[in-house]
């Protein structure tokens, strides 16, 4: 089909030769048809009213795309169409040009084409034929009975009915009942004119319960029809099948000249008949064709199919075929290629400016070769206004000097007799202040590397793109401008951190946009891992570390050979916290390259290190053993080293005389050789095998070799490390190592040993050892500690050893010191521990044996001799020595006696003396409670070594950074008490590690450090404090109040606090200094006798928690707390309190008087007849270790009425602290002990627990 004015439009935005417009710009445009109906035809179906069919609507599409928006027209057969005159059967879609047709008839067959317009251009969409499908009826006809030879080639003939488009024809099988099969048999093919053909025909071809029936079917409107039914007799020849043989006979072949469309598919037949069925192959230009993705064989080699021909697959095509009846037969097709046009350079559409220049270009191929025409805006080119700045030539259209009437829509149409292919583009003449569509972003990077910061513009003409930072213009070097308008950047530095702005401008303007570039450190591996080998089975680690800027988060990550490690799905592969890589039980597999990746969210440094698994040698095998009378050659070669070269060979040895022990012959034999002598003993059968190292270890012994014997010969050697000492005062012991069989050279072998003392005119006494598993002789009745000269010989059958016998001397047993050192005297106390002694020796004869030294043994009063040291002052000519393990602050006891290599003397006399006080010992233990945030409560328990009089402790501290620790501070104010165990440490840091460290001390100096480690806690609200408060006597008419905190050290009671109060009545509260390091706060000038309203503060940090407000009234007596009941003034009340007072009075009259008198009060009974017996064994004050559980209404009851809790005696208000003696008892000790509490006070109704071991003291 040649098109004339009707243009078929394909959009396709491609990149403007000039000018490219972003997507989210919109500029004016000429339409672009961005929906359309196809090239050729569109079917529709009528609904068919005899069969009741529904109508099936269909669409004609358009739509089109520009600024402004673009109109619709449609025409009809060349003439414009009105659509709206048809009722409502045929509508447009609201905003496109789309037809509806939803009823559709007959008379809407025809060629529809679309228009799209603006005021810049007209598109105009592809002309489309729309038609009619249907699909006829078969004849009616009757079955008809067809008679075919058995074993003769045979065809049904189908009469398919007409339809649009051409129905697909085929034949099926149809039973009496309707049922229907297909037919799918190498024997039975179709030719493309519906005709069944049997290449044989067999008994089982007649159709005496069934059709053959020709159908034909309809793709478009799903539907089927059937017709042709025929009844296939077949007549028998009376032969049997192995008889019946026809040669090929064609039956139905393709064209002698068959053409095929380039893209299409292409099927050519070759069909023959005969029996056996006949074999198909295919050839092309006369070589065998291969079948492949794109040419394969159809019904069973019949056909050949070519998908998506091209121009190769022109030529001739033979097909030949054979039965192995006759002479095979053959056809040719020559197949031609032709092709429909296509575009070989397709149009693109262009935007550009005025002035510029635009060029359209269109080239296209074909068979034929097609011709190419050129539309400008539905109209041929020769029809549109003159423009000489217009250049047209057959593949191209050229404007020069564009203005703004130049914008419209150019097509370029190329056609053959086969076809055409259009292409409609357009030219965009703009004009446009320049503009920022992608403005340059806030950057961050690392140093190194090379960036780009966005700067994407857009105006007509193309707007000019510049970088400026810091006002000066970036050109050059590092610096590039890439045709978009980004600017890129080589090799960041630091400097080049900064605002960076991008400006683009034209002739009608110029705009700007500024981003910031932060530039920070790159990521550097400064740990990297190196190269490993390691032995199979064993373990190897990767380490890596990286640093890269503070404020970027770094991870750092492995693979194995490119790949990332699954730590879940292999376990032997294990990352640890410092980032290293292990990998366990390592396997050859293992080996590879590991690869450590530090990576950032801007960058990313690598690092990586090739692990070799390596494994023992293989077993060496021997080659040759060869016997001579002293020694054996031995012959081996390596069997591979697994990739640890062999470093060296070991030869060993056994012998009949120790079958199942290997021993050494050589241990370094080098590894360039494989040939070694090893020596042999005499009288022995030697069997030989071979070990290689590498440096992973010793490979599998090889086969052991043949047997080596040898002869006999007399010992080599004597037995070696012979020696004489005695083992009880009477006697000599004689003994040597034994020499094993492999040293005998014979038989009847056997030990000679000679002795005698070493005195002028002595002789040798001999005695011969048998078995040579002994290894000594004892020789009985000697004299005590005497000289004598040894020698022990080796013999057997042959003789006794060549070898000359080593003489050595020996001592018969020693005994007893009969003398202990003289004049033992204490010449001077060097220290409190250190003393210096001195003695007279003991004479030689007295020692019985051989001086080896004295011991000095010391013991204290208190220790008793049981709890004897002893110290060894080696060497006997020594007649003094300095002593430095006396205990400090003791009376110690000391002697000394001599000894000699067996038995040690009588003791000297002994001496006393007593030592200076030193410094004392280590506390037995330290704790550390946190309290808050910023402090720690201490506990301890005194040294067991004072090492004299205690006179306080000294504390100190620092902190703990890691592996590394801060200065040592030293708490203050000093712990002065001697019994206190503990106290607080204040003024810390929050969630910070400390390291606190504790010393006795004694008038000497501080002792031994003992420290522990303990970490602060972060900040957060204490809980609600609780406090109890004592009077101090009123002074210069002012009255004082203590107030105690009372620390929960099982929750969270805060770092330090203070007291809040007011006189009852007044608004306005004041408040004391904060306390950090005692517990106490003493409030001082308040009025006499007025009330008070008191609360207590903990902080920790930030956090502040008050306890519940408590009233007191201040008077020389002590606190009277005032009930929350108004009852104070009434007079029964009153007149209650006189009483008590009156009575208080009298019993402190009583109390006075009995202790003037130097009575007793018998605390211990009073407290059993109230029923508590739980004191401990050891002394002290034992009520101020109990818990501090006890509730009082006023404050004033006794541990013996507090503690008796369990309801089975009642509290008395008469059995007070003041009972147990006189004096102030509601005063602290000056180290801000507890001990205060139990005196006139008040207390909350519940007191938390202290734990245990820290009641002592709080400083």
């Amino acid at each position: 089909m040649r098109l004339a004015v009707c243009i078929v439009f394909t959009l396709v935005l491609g990149a403007s030769a000039i000018i490219r417009v972003p997507d989210n710009v919109e500029v004016q445009s000429p339409p672009r048809i961005s929906k359309q109906p196809p090239t050729d035809e569109q079917l529709f179906q009528v609904a068919q009213t005899k069969v009741n069919e529904n109508d099936k609507p269909f669409l004609i599409e358009c739509e089109a795309e520009g600024e402004p928006v673009p109109t619709y027209r449609w025409i009809k057969n060349g003439k414009n169409f009105e659509w709206p005159a048809y009722d409502d059967r045929i509508s447009q879609q609201p905003g496109r040009g789309t037809l509806v047709i939803s009823r559709p008839r007959d008379e809407d067959l025809g060629q529809y084409q679309c228009f799209a317009e603006n005021e810049w251009g007209i598109a105009t969409s592809n002309s489309v034929f729309v038609r009619k499908a249907e699909l006829n009826s078969f004849k009616d006809e009757n079955p008809i009975t067809l008679n075919a030879n058995e074993g003769s080639p045979f065809k049904l003939t189908c009469q398919p009915p007409d339809g649009w488009p051409k129905p697909n024809v085929y034949w099926l099988i149809q039973d009496i009942a309707g049922g229907i099969k297909s037919i799918n048999n190498s024997r039975m093919t179709l030719d493309p004119e519906g005709n069944l053909w049997f290449s044989n025909v067999t008994r089982n071809d007649a159709s005496d319960d069934f059709y053959y029936a020709c159908a034909a079917t309809s793709v478009f409107r799903n539907e089927y029809k059937v017709g042709n039914k025929v009844l296939l007799n077949v007549i028998s020849t009376g032969a049997s099948a192995g008889q019946n043989k026809y040669p090929p006979e064609r039956q139905y072949v393709s064209r002698k000249n068959e053409v095929a469309l380039r893209g299409k598919k292409v099927e050519l037949y070759c069909i023959f008949g005969g029996t056996p069925l006949p074999q198909i192959v295919w050839s092309k230009n006369g070589a065998l064709l291969r079948p492949s993705d794109r040419i394969i064989q159809g019904n069973y080699g019949k056909s050949l199919v070519i998908k998506h021909v091209n121009f190769e697959d022109g030529g001739e095509y033979t097909c030949e075929s054979s039965n192995g009846v006759g002479t095979a037969q053959s056809y040719s097709i020559n197949l031609q290629v032709m092709a429909v046009p296509y575009f070989t350079v397709e149009p693109e559409f262009v935007n550009a400016a005025e002035d510029e220049t635009a060029e359209i270009k269109c080239e296209a191929s074909g068979v034929p070769v097609p011709e190419i025409k050129w539309i400008y805006n539905g109209k041929p080119i020769s029809e549109a206004p003159p423009n000489n700045r217009r250049k047209v030539t057959a593949n191209s259209i050229v404007i020069e000097r564009l203005v703004k009437k130049d914008t419209g829509n150019y097509g370029c149409n190329a056609t053959n007799s086969l076809g055409y292919v259009y292409k409609d583009v357009y030219v965009n003449v703009l004009a446009l202040y320049p503009d920022i569509t992608q403005p340059p972003m806030n950057l961050s990077t690392v140093d190194g590397k090379t960036i780009r910061i966005t700067c994407r513009v857009f105006g007509a003409p193309k707007p000019e793109v510049k970088w400026v930072r810091n006002g000066q213009e970036l050109t050059g070097g590092r610096y590039k401008i890439l045709d978009i308008g980004d600017l890129e950047i080589e090799n960041v530095i630091f400097l080049d951190a900064g605002t960076y702005t991008c400006y683009a401008s034209n002739k009608f303007g110029e705009v700007n946009a500024s981003a910031s570039l932060v530039v920070k450190e790159h990521t550097k591996i400064t740990d990297e891992p190196e190269d490993y080998e390691v032995a199979a089975g064993s373990t190897a680690t990767f380490r890596c570390n990286a640093v890269t800027d503070p404020s970027l988060p770094l991870t750092i990550d492995w693979l194995s050979n490119g790949e990332p490690i699954d730590f879940e799905m292999e376990p032997r592969f294990v990352r640890s916290t410092d980032y290293s890589l292990m990998i366990t039980k390592t396997t050859e597999l293992d080996s590879g390259i590991y690869t450590c990746v530090a990576r950032t969210d801007l960058d990313e440094a690598r690092a990586q290190a090739t692990l070799i698994v390596q494994d023992v040698p293989n077993a060496p095998r021997l080659i040759g053993i060869k016997c001579m009378s002293k020694a054996a050659f031995v012959q081996w070669i390596p069997m591979g080293d697994n990739r640890s070269p062999i470093l060296r060979y070991t030869i060993q040895y056994n012998t009949t005389f120790a079958p199942d022990t290997w021993e050494i012959a050589k241990d370094y034999v080098p590894a360039t050789d494989q040939t070694y002598e090893v020596s042999m003993s005499p009288w022995a059968n030697y069997t030989f095998r071979v070990l290689a190292w590498n440096k992973i270890g010793p490979s599998l012994p090889s086969p052991h070799s043949d047997v080596c014997t040898t002869e006999q010969d007399v010992p080599y050697k004597n037995p070696d490390n012979i020696m004489g000492k005695g083992t009880t005062p009477q006697n000599l012991v004689i003994s040597w190592t034994t020499m094993p069989q492999i040293e005998h050279n014979a038989p009847h072998f056997k030990y000679r040993v000679y002795y005698k003392r070493d005195i002028p005119g002595e002789t040798w006494a001999t005695a011969d050892i048998y078995d040579w598993r002994k290894n000594n002789y004892l020789v009985d009745n000697q004299p005590t500690y005497q000289r004598y000269k040894i020698k022990v010989i080796a013999s057997n059958a042959k003789g006794e050893s060549k070898a000359a016998a080593n003489e050595i001397i020996g001592y018969s047993g020693e005994d007893v010191p009969l003398q202990a050192p003289g004049n033992f005297t204490l010449n001077q106390i060097k220290s409190s521990t250190t003393a210096q002694l001195s003695w007279s020796p003991v004479p030689e004869e007295s020692v019985r044996g051989e001086l080896q030294g004295y011991k000095i043994q010391t013991w204290t009063e208190k220790e008793g001799e049981k709890g004897m040291r002893e110290m060894d002052i080696r060497g006997g000519n020594k007649t003094h020595a300095l002593i430095t393990k006396f205990v400090p602050y003791s009376k110690n006891f000391v002697r000394i006696l001599a000894y000699n290599g067996r038995y040690t003397g009588p003791a000297s006399e002994t001496l006393s003396f007593d030592t200076p006080e030193g410094v004392p010992g280590t506390v037995l233990s330290l704790e550390a409670f946190p309290m808050g945030s910023s402090a720690l409560f201490l506990v301890w328990t005194r040294p067991a070594e004072p090492n004299g009089i205690l006179t306080g402790y000294r504390i100190y501290y620092q902190v703990v950074n890691g592996t590394k620790l801060g200065t040592l501070l030293e708490r203050k104010p000093h712990v002065m008490e001697p019994q206190a165990t503990s106290a607080k440490l204040a003024a810390l840091a929050p969630d910070t590690i400390y390291r606190v460290h504790i010393r006795a001390t004694t008038r000497v100096g501080e002792g031994n450090d003992y420290f522990i480690e303990q970490k602060t806690r972060t900040s957060q609200r204490p809980d609600i404090p609780q406090f109890t408060w004592e009077t101090i006597p009123v002074e210069n008419g002012y009255s004082h109040v203590r107030v105690i905190w009372l620390p929960n050290l099982n929750g969270n009671p805060g770092s330090h606090f203070f007291v809040r109060y007011k006189m009852k009545g007044e608004t306005i509260f004041l408040k004391t200094d904060p306390e950090f390091q005692s517990n106490t706060i003493e409030v001082r000038g308040l009025q006499s006798g007025e009330t008070y309203v008191m609360s207590v503060v903990a902080v920790d940090g930030d956090y502040m928690s008050e306890s519940a407000f408590q009233e007191v009234v201040t008077s020389s007596e002590g606190p009277i707390i005032q009930p929350k009941e108004n009852v104070a003034t009434a007079g029964w009340f009153i007149g209650m309190m006189l009483a008590i007072a009156i009575l208080l009075l009298v019993l402190i009259i009583v109390c006075v008087i009995k202790r003037n008198r130097g009575g007793k009060y018998a605390v211990h009974e009073r407290e059993l007849a109230a029923g508590r017996g739980d004191y401990p064994d050891e002394g002290g004050f034992h009520e101020y270790s109990q818990p501090l559980d006890t509730k009082s209404a006023g404050g004033r009851a006794s541990l013996a009425s507090s503690s008796h809790v369990d309801g089975k005696h009642p509290e008395s208000d008469t059995d007070s602290m003041a009972e147990y003696g006189d004096g102030d008892t509601g005063r602290f000790t000056e180290d801000g002990s507890f001990i205060g509490q139990y005196g006139p006070k008040g207390r909350p109704e519940e007191t938390p627990p202290i734990p245990t071991g820290t009641m002592a003291t709080y400083v």
